[in-house]
């Protein structure tokens, strides 16, 4: 499933200002229209099995009937890939927010605060929650999600889903968000048993099959992945995150122009928002070919279409992805100084992820300083890293914050210092490269042997994947037939 939405499945349980109903083991959801009550739950149903523009539509046409279902209004905040309907959502939900039951709007307050970066209020928000509705299979599940997605805090939601599991094995998303989550942590024996239920429990939707190949190609086996893709398009020919998934496997496979064709077959069918973020990983290509002049044009194409569509983030992310590969110091200095004055101003853009895109561009910035040895600059922008870390407790700011720190310690020799700050930046390509460096010179040759399988083996549809791994892939290869012949003479 890609960028997966939270599916926010919950109890069937309505109150309006005539009666209540209560279910301890699902979320109250309160509105005084039942047309409004029975759209939602039709939304978030169809969201769930990420048929996320028909969801929408469904939660759009509940606060028609309701606008004063704030809940439905959160929801719709949270859901929408549209930064401006995120931010106009999240407020109608602040202004009703006095309609809603004490659960909902323990939600809203965590989702709300989450959304604008207040993170010690939506935190606090969210374990109020977890502490007054302990049963709430729904709520236990949802900060399950939440804490992958927003706070990068895996084993922590494996205990969550693994609740929700006990509390309900025929909860269908919950084995799918496990799957992912045990991925996120390596243990992909465990991923696969949970998506292999997934499946079986809801085994005429398309969702399954794409999630049960997203897992595939992250192990590497893009032949079973390439399979369930087409899986997933039979049984749902509309459902076009599988064709987007098609893109990222032939990618991954080095079929660099069969992965263009795809993506650009889904890129056909998205949203303003998915024309962008998936052009984003077409263009990423040209980069695995080594064709920079066709990167460049990519970059800028979109760049300029969402600066067009004011989605200042992903214009960001496009200037910050070419200055991972240009060759020129100048050049790059340049795309991040326009990254950084894309995001400043006033957007209709969630702050948080403003916040998170400006810790990705400074965290870039201290990577290509230290490579064109600038270590004054490299701790200039370190330092801003450290603030806007200190203001917020942002965990996608925090490991940007430890992959930039370990970036200065090793270019200052200080090895073991450098391999605990990689550490706390898993999955990214720039610094599981870093780690694998650190390790090595610090004597740790096992610790590098691991961490450099692990690199080696990294199989996303991410700029940094791009720009290291298959040179990564490459420069072992190469080194092991040297060793081999060496061994042989």
């Amino acid at each position: 499933m890609k960028f997966r939405i939270l599916a926010f499945i919950l109890a069937l349980s309505v109150a309006t200002p005539m009666f209540a109903h209560h279910d301890v083991n699902g979320i109250q959801i309160t509105t005084k229209s039942s047309r409004a009550h029975m759209l939602f739950e039709q939304g978030v149903e169809k969201i769930s099995l990420l048929h996320q523009e028909a969801g929408l539509e469904l939660l759009r046409k509940s606060v028609k009937a309701d606008p004063n279902f704030a809940l439905a209004h959160i929801f719709i905040a949270f859901f929408s890939l549209d930064p401006a309907e995120q931010v106009a959502e999240r407020e109608k939900a602040m202004a009703t927010r006095k309609f809603a039951g004490p659960e909902e709007q323990l939600i809203i307050d965590w989702q709300s605060n989450a959304s604008e970066a207040h993170w010690v209020p939506a935190i606090q928000a969210m374990n109020t929650a977890l502490a007054q509705y302990p049963n709430d299979k729904y709520l236990h599940w949802m900060a399950g999600w939440w804490l992958v997605l927003s706070q990068n805090q895996q084993q922590h939601a494996i205990t969550l889903f693994e609740r929700v599991t006990m509390l309900d094995p025929k909860f269908p998303d919950a084995w799918n968000e496990l799957a992912y989550a045990y991925a996120k942590t390596g243990n992909m024996d465990k991923a696969f048993v949970a998506i292999r239920h997934y499946t079986e429990l809801v085994p005429h939707e398309a969702n399954p099959q794409d999630s049960y190949a997203e897992l595939s190609r992250m192990a590497g086996r893009f032949d079973e992945a390439l399979k369930h893709y087409r899986m997933s398009l039979k049984i749902d020919p509309t459902f076009h995150e599988s064709q987007l998934g098609l893109g990222d496997t032939y990618a991954l496979m080095g079929d660099e122009a069969r992965a263009r064709t795809e993506y650009a077959l889904a890129i056909e069918q998205g949203t303003p928002v998915q024309k962008v973020l998936w052009s984003l990983q077409s263009a990423a290509t040209y980069v695995r070919e080594g064709d920079f002049r066709g990167a460049d044009l990519a970059y800028r194409t979109v760049a300029d279409e969402a600066h067009q569509q004011d989605f200042a983030n992903l214009e960001a992310e496009a200037y910050r992805s070419m200055a991972l590969y240009q060759e020129d110091a100048a050049t790059a200095h340049e795309l991040l100084k326009r990254a950084e004055k894309a995001l400043d101003g006033d957007h209709k853009v969630p702050q948080q992820l403003l916040g998170e895109e400006r810790a990705q561009v400074w965290r870039t910035g201290v990577d290509r300083a230290v490579r064109d040895g600038d270590q004054k600059r490299a701790q200039a922008l370190l330092q801003k890293l450290s603030d806007l870390a200190a203001a917020n407790t942002d965990d996608l700011i925090e490991v940007a914050y430890a992959g930039a720190a370990g970036a200065v310690y090793l270019a200052e020799g200080k090895y073991k210092e450098a391999a605990s700050d990689f550490e706390g930046d898993p999955g990214n390509a720039v610094s599981m490269r870093g780690l694998v460096e650190a390790y090595e010179k610090s004597g740790q040759h096992d610790d590098a042997a691991k961490a450099a399988s692990d690199l080696a083996s990294l199989n996303v549809p991410l700029i940094e994947q791009a720009v290291v791994v298959p040179e990564f892939r490459k420069h072992r290869a190469e080194a092991g037939a040297t060793l081999r012949s060496s061994s042989r003479l």
